[in-house]
């Protein structure tokens, strides 16, 4: 099953995320605590002004929520408390797909 993740990140931890931005782009690439999820697309998103990150936009194949959610907690910005909130939202993908 597919899932998009949109996180929003807390104010004033912009140079936290600076700091933790290459683990958390490594571990988008390997995660071997979490093994049934593969990362299809992902990268941050920015404010109105296209100036400062705000955010986090994931596509993800998991089996399942719960395991998005074990996913993203056990990640460097989880780990950190960067996000604020994490809406996970299962989705049918239409065009552009794998495969």
């Amino acid at each position: 099953m597919y899932f998009v993740v949109s996180t929003t990140h807390k104010p004033d931890v912009e140079s936290k995320r600076r700091e933790l931005q290459d683990s958390f782009r490594s571990y988008l690439r390997d995660h071997p605590g979490h093994p049934d999820i593969f990362v299809h697309h992902g990268g941050p998103t920015l404010d109105n002004d296209v100036e400062n990150v705000v955010g986090l936009l994931l596509i993800l194949e998991a089996p399942s929520a719960v395991g998005v959610r074990a996913f993203l907690a056990d990640s460097p910005y989880g780990n950190a408390d960067i996000f604020a909130e994490s809406r996970i939202q299962p989705w049918d993908w239409l065009t552009g797909r794998p495969g």
